[in-house]
């Protein structure tokens, strides 16, 4: 009942936000309840993409332009977080921002017909959108969005692609391409990549109500942001829904502008959970890169406790995460391939759109802005361009703002007008003169929070930029431009967005998308992905079957099957996301916790809290994953699959290292001999990725593997199969004869049941029932023989003759200490069994 209610009220939010839905229904991807937006999950960091011209997000309405915002919206479609808001990393169930968007605003004197607001600045800048009516010339009147993100090769499965195409108010149209890989060598699954192609069609429909003020309109001043609201807290429920959330966990964003090894900005932008503000009571000062005295919030010893991304939880994570511009150029989109070797698209102040080598980054804008759903186009173009002004955002005090031009870029001797970025063109200094624009905060060298010092190698440390807190007062922009589009003229944009471990994580992720652009997308590739299955054997052990698509690769080299197990918990400062970049190169079967551990990046040198702070954590489907079986290429024939299903899947095996109940995640990767570099790290071997988890397809099915309780859950075998479901070790189902006989009986564990079972996880309390057939009804009857429960099994599935109790009764009563009976009655007999239960 509570299932069906919250999808009703999810279905009303959908609806709302104007898309479709279907309830009760197994799903497919015709019934996929966000068709035509791009949800990508082909590494480890998961988003959603929705172009304002295939659905508004909750908030906007269709065809108001008065409320309507959002070129793209990313992630949290509906405030129930039912698709990926940049979770990382992947096979978690947690979201690091509340939401994201991607925002066009043009600025020209008058050309907002329409708005309601009584600030005089508002009449002056329109937000890129699409509404029903806009129309624009053939054959720039489309509306396009693929059905879902694919697999750029099915059979290979190693880069994933969505694309959509439409109009909007502003004459403009709009191509997106959205790219993913799946390597983890080097962090490439660790970045999504977005590029934008723009066309200026002159059509100007500013209102979107289908008639144009102008046919032959100029872009004049047109900036994109990128916009964050860091949490990184929001989870998921078993619904697929919201679930908890943990706020207030010392929330920080900033950018990371410390030279490289060749002297060159990282340009990072970026946020990060520190401990809450109230904890740090000290300053620790640290001198910059460029020499400067800089200080940063700092806490006492048993207080700094870093990297807790969710409250609650209390594990060691230290994940951090951004997004930024690293291209703009002139023409259209390559139809194969990248747009690196076009020209740049410089900016209305002849520079260049983003900047290299040693200028790298110092053309966009990075900033907090001053309100979580503040949508005023006037401040937000501002923060987009804010580097070009004296302080467009260098000071969190919007009162304080100086439109002036930025003093070390332009002449401002010359005239100019207060708050006119047009006024700005031809005031530039003279091309050998121009310093860095510094009106954004990127630059100020203020830390609230800066706990990337001190590290044993001191390149890993953050040494200029700056970081700020947030609460609920403010997203963090991430803008480029102003650029002007004649009528006619096309020009594209590149957008990364990252995740990793600390922040050296995010620098190689950065590092690596750039590398993946600059060489023309084109990223090496490991053999293809086996297809993949898991099953329990008829002596209840499992069996991982998958077939030889991978040796179609000339260098293919081998297998290895991993294995991720929700029991034992495990250290998360040993185990935990630290262990992501590399523990692939695990070579020797069942290692230890200290011999997977190695494979893990350091953790941060100033974590300093009370020994009871951190918690055990649970694996997951994210991991952490161990080598259970590594199978050369010259052994195979040992492990050919003689089951009926051998034409299907070729190799089998079978892993009886399992306790029953338990929850279990495979995956099994083909690896090579190779050898090679990727940005900047050398292999000699390259190998598949988890995307086949428990063999799942990799594409977005509708929801999360592991909400079960979502009216979108797969329901076939096949389904279960596609979403990567987990895997519980449960007895095969049962024949009713077997029984009968004598040669099987229905048991229960654990038995008795003290306080929680092992392979309970999260706050589950839960009993399992084996060996059942199909149509068994169990009854459950205290010791004075009043009903307490009945159970009704009716399952097909042949890796599953079980059913959980979860020791509440059937008037919602949970269940006291006890001995209890069990009748279970099935198709041609019955059997009596005890079990006690001790709180």
């Amino acid at each position: 009942m509570k299932s069906s209610k919250f999808m009703l009220v999810l279905a009303v939010l959908i609806l709302l936000a104007g898309g479709e839905i279907l309830l009760g229904q197994s799903l497919s991807k015709t019934q996929d309840p966000y068709p035509n937006v791009g949800v990508m999950t082909a590494g480890d960091l998961w988003d959603t993409f929705m172009p304002t011209w295939v659905r508004k997000t909750y908030y906007e309405t269709q065809d108001n332009p008065n409320l309507t915002w959002h070129l793209v919206r990313v992630g949290n479609l509906e405030r129930q977080w039912t698709t990926p808001t940049q979770m990382y990393p992947a096979g978690s169930d947690m979201h690091i921002p509340w939401k994201q968007d991607i925002e066009l605003i043009e600025y020209t004197k008058g050309i907002n017909n329409f708005t309601t607001s009584t600030d005089p600045r508002a009449k002056d800048y329109v937000y890129a959108f699409e509404t029903s009516k806009v129309s624009l010339p053939a054959p720039y009147n489309q509306r396009r969005g693929d059905a879902a993100a694919q697999w750029v090769d099915a059979n290979k499965r190693h880069q994933m692609l969505y694309t959509a195409e439409g109009p909007t108010n502003l004459g403009l149209y709009v191509k997106m391409r959205v790219r993913q890989y799946t390597l983890n060598h080097a962090n490439m699954n660790d970045f999504i990549a977005v590029e934008f192609e723009f066309t200026n069609t002159g059509v100007l429909d500013a209102n979107g109500d289908g008639t144009p003020e102008k046919t032959n309109n100029r872009i004049n001043c047109m900036v994109l942001n990128m916009r964050s609201e860091p949490i990184n807290s929001m989870t998921n429920n078993l619904l697929g829904a919201r679930g908890a959330s943990g706020f207030f966990s010392g929330v920080v964003s900033g950018y990371d502008a410390t030279p490289d090894e060749n002297g060159n900005p990282w340009d990072v932008p970026v946020n990060f959970s520190g401990p809450a503000p109230a904890a740090l009571t000290q300053t620790k000062t640290f001198t910059t890169s460029s020499g400067k005295q800089a200080t940063a919030t700092w806490g006492a010893d048993g207080t700094r406790t870093l990297g807790n991304t969710m409250t609650g939880r209390q594990w060691y994570q230290d994940i951090y995460a951004g997004h930024t511009w690293v291209a703009a150029k002139q023409g259209a989109l390559p139809a194969n391939g990248s747009s690196f070797g076009q020209a740049d698209k410089k900016t209305i102040y002849d520079s260049p759109p983003v900047g290299e080598g040693p200028q790298r980054g110092w053309y966009t804008s990075v900033s907090k802005g001053y309100g979580n759903n503040d949508h005023n186009p006037w401040e937000n173009h501002v923060l987009s361009m804010g580097s070009f002004y004296a302080n467009g955002g260098k000071i969190w005090d919007r009162t304080k703002f100086d439109l002036s031009p930025d003093p070390n870029y332009f002449d401002t001797t010359k005239p100019f007008e207060v708050g006119n970025p047009l006024s700005f063109v031809g005031i530039e200094k003279p091309a050998g003169q121009r310093g860095r624009p510094d009106g954004s905060m990127k630059y100020n060298n203020t830390y609230a929070q800066n706990w990337e010092l001190d590290n044993p190698d001191s390149k890993d440390d953050w040494k200029e930029g700056y970081s700020f807190i947030h609460g609920f007062d403010g997203d963090f922009y991430v803008g480029v431009g102003p650029f002007s589009l004649e009528v006619g003229e096309t020009m594209s944009l590149v957008l990364v967005e990252y995740g990793g471990f600390r922040l050296k994580g995010v620098r190689q992720a950065r590092r690596a998308a750039q590398w993946a652009y600059e060489n023309n997308w084109n990223v090496p590739e490991p053999p293809p992905t086996p297809d993949a299955t898991v099953e329990v054997t008829r002596q209840v052990t499992s069996v991982v079957k998958w077939d030889n698509r991978a040796e179609s690769a000339s260098d293919f080299a081998g297998y290895k099957v991993y294995r991720s197990s929700a029991f034992p918990r495990f250290d998360s400062r040993l185990l935990g996301t630290r262990t992501l970049d590399r523990y692939h190169e695990q070579t020797k079967e069942n290692p230890t916790d200290a011999e997977l551990a190695a494979f893990g990046a350091p953790n941060n040198p100033n974590v300093s809290a009370s020994a009871s702070f951190y918690r055990v954590q649970e694996s997951n489907a994210w991991g952490p994953y161990r080598l259970i079986k590594i199978i050369p290429k010259a052994n195979l024939n040992s492990f050919l699959n003689t089951a009926s299903d051998a034409n299907q899947y070729k190799y089998s095996f079978e892993d009886a290292q399992l306790q029953v109940g338990f929850t279990y995640w495979y995956y099994v990767a083909a690896y090579d001999n190779e050898t090679g570099t990727v940005a900047g790290l050398p292999y000699t071997s390259l190998e598949t990725y988890k995307s086949n988890w428990n063999g799942r397809s990799g594409l977005w099915e509708g929801t999360y593997h592991f909400a079960t309780a979502s009216s979108f859950y797969p329901k076939t075998l096949a389904g279960l199969k596609g979403i990567g479901a987990n895997f519980i070790l449960k007895s095969p189902l049962a024949a009713p004869n077997d029984l009968i006989a004598g040669n099987l009986k229905v048991r229960v564990i654990p038995n008795p049941y003290k306080k929680q079972a092992l392979f309970d996880t999260g706050l589950e309390h839960k009993l399992l029932f084996l060996n059942l057939p199909t149509n068994t009804r169990l009854t459950i009857f205290d010791v004075s023989g009043q009903v307490i429960d009945v159970l009704e099994f009716s399952g097909t599935n042949p890796n599953d003759g079980t059913i959980f109790w979860d020791m509440f009764s059937k008037d919602g009563q949970e269940v006291k200490s006890g001995l209890y009976i069990y009748v279970a009655e099935y198709p041609g007999g019955k059997q009596t069994g005890y079990f006690s239960i001790m709180r």
